[in-house]
């Protein structure tokens, strides 16, 4: 008889996973506890980009493919020990506050199969500490073009004076990332983002700014808009509620231009790259 709760300790906290064999990946034949054991195995690599940062989760109760929500605020029944912060410019919301394993496999509990955070951290919540490039390709197109992309923006981003690093999102598209000296406000963090996205378009052809889908049929978007106040980007080794489990994978860039799918990692290939104890973005961080 499947067990209907199983107690996980997490850095000295208990928690509490319920249906621990529920199956959240159909295809994939993976279960609520793969996903814990994989967040397990993940934490140490996740919690250096990931720490002090507001969460907004997407809950799929009835696995992947199923109907799905996205969630800002912290639930009503989060344990004491789960920390949060009002934060928000007009509309607040309470976001959880990642700052330990046990939030989120607490998270997996409650069916969180997509991680996404903020570009700020604890404690300068109201100032970025991070740019960010979401590179989204064009219906039709294959990853090696949206892979060649982000490879030729690197020089330019990296003209402006930033250091830059690339992730698959764990779908179609490439982030890159770039850590700031400090952190700066909203606004100079967008102008920036602006003004690298502009060179871009006048130096690549085939890509644009505009959200609009009429606009850019056969255009790859440069989405600076992830550095509005609070908007968010999916967090690096989180899932992605596709049928393999795929995974939001930080890359050397000399990994990215080997790279022709980036399919090819799930919560499975991710683990075991991991063992090798290598991490991709180390010096992302601050010694």
């Amino acid at each position: 008889m499947p067990k209907e709760t199983q107690i996980i300790e997490a850095e000295g906290i208990a928690v509490e996973i319920s249906h621990p064999e529920k199956i959240l990946y159909p295809e994939a034949g993976l279960s609520k506890m793969d996903l814990v054991r994989y967040y397990t195995a993940a934490w140490p690599y996740l919690k250096k980009f990931g720490m002090g940062r507001p969460l907004a989760i997407k809950r799929y109760p009835h696995g992947a493919g199923g109907d799905s929500f996205f969630q800002k605020n912290k639930p009503h029944n989060a344990p004491e020990w789960l920390t949060s912060r009002l934060l928000g410019l007009e509309k607040k919301a309470d976001y959880i506050i990642l700052d330990k394993l046990a939030t989120l496999l607490w998270l997996v509990n409650l069916d969180s199969l997509e991680f996404h955070s903020a570009l700020v951290a604890a404690p300068n919540y109201d100032k970025p500490n991070l740019l960010a490039f979401d590179l989204d390709p064009p219906p039709g197109s294959t990853f090696p073009e949206i892979r060649d992309f982000a490879l030729a923006c690197r020089p330019i981003i990296e003209g402006f004076g930033y250091r830059c690093f690339a992730k698959t999102s764990g779908k179609r598209g490439v982030h890159i990332c770039c850590p700031l000296p400090a952190p700066q406000s909203f606004e100079q963090v967008f102008n920036a983002a602006k003004e690298v996205a502009t060179t871009i378009i006048e130096k690549i052809p085939g890509c644009t700014l505009s959200l609009k889908k009429e606009d850019r049929p056969d255009k790859i978007l440069i989405d600076i808009y992830r550095n509005h106040p609070y908007q968010l980007m999916v967090l690096p080794y989180s899932t992605r509620a596709t049928p393999n489990a795929s995974v939001s994978m930080p890359l050397s860039w000399e990994e990215l231009g080997r790279l022709e799918d980036a399919g090819v990692f799930d919560v499975g290939t991710v683990v075991e790259k991991l063992k090798k104890g290598k991490d991709e973005w180390e010096e992302y961080y601050p010694k």
